[in-house]
């Protein structure tokens, strides 16, 4: 009986301490999730600091030669859509594409039958008025009482006006002839014969009758880019070479500047003439041109990697005494394809100029400068 007594206190005990029990398992599993909590935020407010390490050079002195090779295209050195100064229909067309015309050679032939009419009635009152003026002018030096002067200044007038409207007729009537302005080759036709043509004088739409390209000498346009245009000159001699054609490179001599720059391109036209006797050049072919830029010697110069173009302009990134990113405006003088000369009187021997890590950087940043010394 004590025995059973003993028991029934013992279950009493443990109903009253489980839920105690409970309660402390829950207490202890979350101070262990919190752990890792408390140790995530220590671990954010913990910040590594990093310095980036560029490559540097210090600008060289070195013999420089620039030379550039730039692409050009060849153009006729004159061309012109060749128009009648008179109305008329195309009676005979004496050129056609390909063919060869001389300076003054006829072209082309109209006809206007008003124009010839007109003609005809202009010297039989050109013929009248001088009669009569001839007439008068004989009276007046046999009888000067039979006629007056003014009689006479009039007769004489109206037959000098009668003679020039006969004069600009005929003039008007030569333009019915179209004879080539220059020498050279048609590369175009636009009108056969029986055509109604009207003059290109007094109709600003009228359609042209051929056009001529004169193609010896050849202009080579080349357009240059800003930063090389410093040593450009009429007279610097240049090697052409026409990739699609057989045979040597041409030796040629720099004919005109055009002393402008493009506001959209930013070049500037530069122009070769090149002889053609055998017609082999033909007007649109491209061309490569190795221009010598100057050459001085001991300049200060950099490698072409060192220059970082910045909204449309070129800057170097040199690391100043505190290592500090400076970007300083670049200022070229000759230029090859693997180094500029330096002409920026800041720059010197000792700078350290940036050419490998630009990409990282920034004006302004701190870094650790390695100079390479190859």
């Amino acid at each position: 009986m004590s025995q059973l007594f003993r028991n029934k206190n013992r279950i009493k005990r443990s109903l009253i301490l489980s839920p105690f029990l409970f309660f402390a398992l829950i207490n202890l599993t979350a101070c262990k999730k919190e752990k890792p909590a408390e140790n995530k935020s220590v671990n954010k407010t913990e910040t590594v600091t990093h310095t980036p390490t560029v490559e540097v050079v210090n600008p060289q002195p070195q013999s420089f030669k620039a030379e550039i090779t730039i692409t050009g295209t060849t153009r006729a050195n004159r061309k012109v859509m060749l128009h009648a100064m008179e109305s008329g229909y195309l009676k005979k067309m004496y050129k056609d594409i390909g063919d060869y015309a001389k300076k003054g050679e006829t072209v082309a032939v109209l006809e206007n039958p008003d124009l010839t009419n007109r003609e005809e009635r202009l010297v039989v009152d050109l013929e009248a008025k001088r009669k009569t003026y001839e007439r008068l002018k004989s009276i007046q030096e046999k009888t000067p009482a039979l006629t007056t002067i003014q009689l006479l200044e009039d007769a004489e007038a109206a037959f000098r006006l009668a003679e020039a409207d006969l004069k600009f007729l005929k003039d008007r009537i030569q333009y019915l002839t179209v004879k080539a302005p220059f020498s050279g080759r048609v590369t175009k036709r636009y009108s056969d014969e029986g055509t109604l043509v009207q003059s290109g004088l007094s109709d600003s739409d009228a359609m042209p009758l051929i056009e001529i390209q004169q193609t010896n000498p050849l202009r080579l346009v080349i357009p240059m880019p800003e930063a090389d245009i410093g040593g450009i000159q009429v007279g610097m001699t240049a090697n052409v070479t026409f990739p699609e054609l057989p045979g040597g490179s041409i030796n040629a001599k720099m004919s005109r500047v055009s002393n402008a720059l493009d506001p959209a391109s930013k070049t500037m036209d530069v122009e070769i003439d090149l002889q053609n006797p055998n017609g082999k050049l033909k007007p649109g072919m491209y061309a490569k041109v190795l221009l010598g830029l100057g050459s001085r010697p001991d300049v200060l110069s950099l490698p072409a990697t060192a220059q970082v173009i910045f909204q449309k302009d070129f800057f170097l990134y040199v690391v100043n005494e505190d290592g500090i990113v400076e970007r300083v405006p670049l200022q070229k003088g000759l230029t090859n394809k693997d180094y500029f000369e330096v002409l920026n009187a800041d720059i010197t021997a000792q700078s350290k100029v940036v050419v490998q890590g630009k990409s990282l950087i920034k004006p302004g940043q701190k870094v650790e400068a390695v100079l390479n010394e190859n």
